[in-house]
C-alpha cells in the first residue's frame, strides 16, 4: 500500500473518530468487530499493514442489540420530511444486412496479438494463472464511511468493491468522453485469453487509451457472507470456466458466453454441460449478491435517517423501482432449472421460500404425464439440444418476480401486473411476454426502468421464436418511467435522474453460439462503460467428417462486397444461377430439398416459384399445420412434387427426418450448424421399418450452398476455421468442392 493511501485511510479515521465519537453509543447503535468464517479466502491487498498508532479492534464485548424503528424498505418512503414528491415525466428495427456488416467490421478490426488478459478484467484470469479468490463482504454503509471504527478492511474494501465504485451516486468511470464515445459506439478492442474460456475480445469505449479503463481496477468481488458460505458449499472447488466468469461479470462489465461444451456445432451436451452449468451458478450467484447488497445499503440509510438528525442530507442510494435483476429466458423449462438448480440453493440456512411449491407445479409437468422426450428412445431419436430445448414446460408466455425480505424470499406468481412487479428485487420473463404485457398496460414497462444487472440466456433460443421481441426489450431497458411509484426523488442517484443508467447496467449473454444478429445486439445495444467482453473461439474443426463420404458438396461463395445489397444479391443469384442449373440437369430437377433459413426469404422464394409452370414444388414452415407438413412430405417423397422448400426454424421445431431427396439446396447455411449434416443424412435414412426401401448411391447425392463473406459466422462452424478462412480471403476461386 503507498504511503498516500495510508494517510487518506488515516485521515478518515480520525475525522470520523473526533466528530462522531460516541456515534456507537446512540440509542439503536451498537459496537461489533467483523468476523470473517475461516474458509473464506482473504483478499491478496488485506495483508498489507499500516504503521499507526490506531486500535483496530478494541476487543471490547459488543451490547445487546437494542430494538430500532422501522421504516419502509426500498427507499420508497424514508423518514418523515426526508424527502419531496413529484411526478416524473411521461416520455427499429434492424437488417439482418447491417448486422453482418458488424460480424465483417469487428473480424478485420482485431488483427492484433493474443496477450493475457491484464488487471482491467480481472486478477488471476489470465492463462496458466490460479483463479482469484471470492472475497466476504464487510459490513459498510451506503456513505463511504465505516460503521465500525474498528474494522480497516471495511474502509479498504468501500474503495476496492466493484459495487460500491461502479454504482456509487457518482461513479468514478462515468466520464464525458466515454459516455459520448460508448454512445457513438466507439469502442477499441482487443484480444486476451481467458483461463477456461480461451481467446476473447475485449472492448473499451473510445478509440485512444486515456479515455477507458476500468474504475476498480481489477478488485476481486466482494460477497455477502451468507450467501459465500452456501456458494462454496455448492462449489468446494471451482472449475476454470467458473472462477473465469466471476472474475469479469464481478467486476460489472458486460460479457457474451457461447460455444460452451462444444454446443457451437451441435456436438455438446445440448446446453446443459458442465461449462454452461458453472457460468449459470456464477451468474445466479453474482445476480442475487447485487440484490442483497443493494438492500442492505437501503435498510441500513434507512435506520440511520430514522434514528438520526432531520436536517441531515438524505443518502443518494435510491432508483426509480426497486427492481435491479432482470432474468430474460425462453421458456417455463428453464426458468424452473434456473430457480431450482442455481438460485433457490444459495438460500442462507433457515430462509422460507414463499410458493416454491405452486411456482414448480406452474412450471413444470403434471406429476401424472410422461414427458415424451424424457425416455430413452427419445434420446437415441433426436439430438441433445432439441430434447434440451423441449424437455418439460415450453411455454414462452411468463412473467413473475422474487422478492427478497430479511427472513423469507417469496416467488410473485404469474399473472403479476406491473404493481406486482414493482415491489420485486428479480424479475424473471420471456421476452413475448414482456412485449405482450406491455400492450395490455398502457406500454409501460416501467419496472424495467431500474435493472442494473440483465441475464439473457438462451439466445440461441430467442432467435428461433421472434428476435424482434429480444430486441424491443433491449430497446426499453432504463427507460424513464412514466409514474413515481412512491420513488423518494431527493434520494435518487443522479444518474438514473440524468438517464444514464443504460451507461452502467451490466448485460450477460450465454448463448449455444452466435449470429450476426446477438453480435449487434451486443456491439449497439450495450452501452455499459465499463467495457464488454465475448467469447471469440478461432478454431472450430467443422462438421464435414459427419456428412458420408463420396457426397459431393459444392460451396459457391456470392459476389458481394456491400452487406446493404446482399440480400438482393442471394435472390438474384438464387434465380438466375443456382434454379437455372437445377433445372438442367436429369438428377437435380427432381427430388431436390432447398433449405432457407430466413421466413421473408422463405416467402420471397415461394412467390417467385409460383409464377413458374415448367416445375413442381410443395413448401412447408413453422406455420404449417400437421396436416400440410403431412401431405407436403408424402407427396415429396413419392415424386409428385419435384421441389420441397423448408425453413430454418421448421427444422429446429420439428427436427423431422426428410426423406426422398438427392440433391440438397441450401439458399444460405443454417445458423444452428448441426442442421447441415442432419439434413444431408436425410437421403441415407432407412424407413420406420429399419430398412433402406431404396439403394441410394453416394455419386448420387449433392449439395449446393451459396455463401458471402457476411456468412463467416456460419461458414466456419460448419466447414472449419481453417477452411472458412480460405474460402472467403480467396481471391481466384469462388467454387469450393468437398467430397
Amino acid at each position: 500500500m503507498s504511503t498516500s493511501v495510508q494517510l487518506k485511510l488515516l485521515t478518515l479515521l480520525n475525522v470520523s473518530a473526533i466528530k462522531r465519537p460516541r456515534e456507537a453509543d446512540q440509542p439503536g447503535a451498537q459496537r461489533r468487530s467483523i468476523s470473517v468464517s475461516p474458509s473464506i479466502q482473504p483478499h491478496p491487498q488485506s495483508s498489507t499493514t499500516v504503521e499507526s498508532s490506531v486500535e483496530l479492534d478494541s476487543g471490547e464485548e459488543p451490547p445487546k442489540k437494542k430494538n430500532k424503528r422501522g421504516v419502509s424498505f426500498g427507499g420508497e418512503v424514508g423518514p418523515s420530511g426526508s424527502g419531496s414528491w413529484k411526478k416524473g415525466k411521461t416520455q427499429g428495427k434492424q437488417t439482418s444486412t447491417a448486422l453482418k456488416e458488424d460480424v465483417s467490421q469487428d473480424e478485420e478490426a482485431l488483427g492484433q496479438s493474443v496477450l493475457p488478459l491484464g488487471s482491467s478484467v480481472g486478477q488471476g484470469s489470465a492463462m496458466g494463472e490460479e483463479a482469484s479468490h471470492l472475497v466476504a463482504d464487510e459490513d459498510t454503509d451506503d456513505e463511504g464511511k465505516q460503521e465500525s471504527a474498528t474494522s480497516m478492511n471495511a474502509l479498504i474494501a468501500l474503495t476496492e468493491d466493484p459495487f460500491n465504485v461502479h454504482f456509487a451516486p457518482e461513479p468514478p468511470i462515468l466520464k464525458a468522453q466515454s459516455l459520448s464515445a460508448a454512445e457513438a459506439g466507439e469502442w477499441r478492442s482487443s484480444k486476451k485469453l481467458l483461463n477456461g474460456l480461451g481467446p476473447v475480445v475485449q472492448m473499451l469505449p473510445g478509440k485512444i487509451e486515456a479515455i477507458a479503463g476500468s474504475s476498480v481496477n481489477g478488485s476481486a468481488p466482494r460477497i455477502t457472507p451468507a450467501i459465500l458460505e452456501t456458494f462454496n458449499a455448492q462449489h468446494p472447488t471451482q472449475s476454470a470456466v467458473l472462477s473465469s466468469t466471476l472474475d469479469v461479470i464481478g467486476q460489472y462489465q458486460d460479457m457474451f458466453l457461447h460455444g460452451l461444451d462444444g454446443d457451437a456445432d451441435g456436438t455438446g451436451a445440448g446446453g446443459f454441460g458442465p461449462e454452461t452449468e458453472d457460468v449459470r451458478s456464477a451468474v445466479a450467484m453474482h445476480a442475487l449478491n447485487h440484490v442483497m447488497k443493494t438492500r442492505r445499503r437501503i435498510i441500513k440509510n434507512n435506520e440511520k435517517l430514522a434514528r438520526g438528525n432531520e436536517n441531515d442530507d438524505p443518502p443518494q442510494d435510491s432508483s426509480f423501482v426497486r427492481p435491479k435483476v432482470l432474468l430474460l429466458l425462453p421458456s417455463r423449462h428453464l426458468a424452473l432449472h434456473y430457480l431450482e438448480n442455481h438460485l433457490f440453493p444459495l438460500a442462507p440456512l433457515g430462509t422460507q421460500i414463499e410458493n416454491r411449491k405452486p411456482f414448480a407445479t406452474s412450471f413444470g409437468l403434471p406429476s401424472d404425464y410422461t414427458d415424451p422426450l424424457d425416455t430413452a428412445e427419445a434420446k437415441e431419436k433426436y439430438p441433445a439440444d432439441h430434447i434440451a430445448n423441449f424437455k418439460g414446460n415450453t411455454d414462452d408466455n411468463f412473467r413473475f418476480g422474487i422478492k427478497f425480505t430479511r427472513k423469507a424470499w417469496r416467488v410473485i406468481m404469474p399473472p403479476a401486473n406491473e404493481e406486482k412487479l414493482i415491489g420485486c428485487d428479480i424479475i424473471i420473463a420471456s421476452p413475448l411476454a414482456i412485449r405482450m404485457t406491455a400492450d395490455k398496460e398502457r406500454g409501460s414497462v416501467d419496472y424495467l426502468s431500474s435493472i442494473e444487472v440483465l441475464v439473457a440466456d438462451g439466445l440461441d433460443v430467442m432467435s428461433m421464436q421472434n428476435w424482434a421481441f429480444t430486441q424491443w426489450v433491449f430497446s426499453h431497458v432504463n427507460g424513464e418511467p412514466k409514474e413515481t411509484h412512491g420513488c423518494d426523488v431527493s434520494r435518487l442517484k443522479p444518474w438514473y435522474a440524468d438517464q444514464q443508467a443504460k451507461f452502467l447496467r451490466q448485460s450477460i449473454f450465454i448463448s449455444r453460439y452466435e449470429t450476426p444478429e446477438m453480435r449487434a445486439l451486443f456491439n449497439r445495444q450495450l452501452f455499459n462503460v465499463e467495457g464488454k467482453i465475448r467469447m471469440d473461439r478461432t478454431n472450430y474443426p467443422g462438421l464435414l467428417g459427419q456428412v458420408r463420404k463420396g457426397v459431393r458438396q459444392v460451396f459457391s461463395r456470392i459476389p458481394c462486397n456491400d452487406p446493404v445489397e446482399e440480400l438482393d444479391v442471394r435472390f438474384k443469384y438464387f434465380t438466375d444461377t443456382t434454379l437455372p442449373a437445377l433445372l438442367k440437369s436429369a438428377v437435380s430437377r427432381t427430388a431436390t430439398l432447398i433449405m432457407i433459413p430466413d421466413y421473408y426469404d422463405f416467402v420471397k422464394v415461394t412467390n417467385f416459384m409460383k409464377k413458374r409452370d415448367d416445375f413442381s414444388f410443395t413448401a412447408i414452415s413453422e406455420y404449417s399445420s400437421n396436416q400440410e407438413i403431412s401431405a407436403a412430405r408424402t407427396a415429396f417423397f413419392k415424386g409428385k412434387k419435384d421441389f420441397l422448400i423448408v425453413t430454418e426454424r421448421f427444422h429446429f421445431y420439428r427436427r423431422y427426418r426428410l426423406r426422398g431427396a438427392k440433391t440438397l439446396v441450401f439458399y444460405s447455411l443454417p445458423d444452428h450448424a448441426a442442421f447441415y449434416p442432419e439434413l444431408m443424412a436425410g437421403p441415407f435414412i432407412p424407413s420406420a421399418t429399419g430398412r433402406q426401401t431404396i439403394d441410394v448411391d453416394e455419386a448420387d447425392v449433392s449439395s449446393r450452398v451459396a455463401f458471402s463473406k457476411f456468412d463467416w459466422l456460419k461458414l466456419e462452424r460448419v466447414v472449419g476455421t481453417e477452411a472458412a478462412r480460405r474460402m472467403v480471403t480467396d481471391r481466384d476461386e469462388t467454387r469450393f468442392t468437398f467430397v
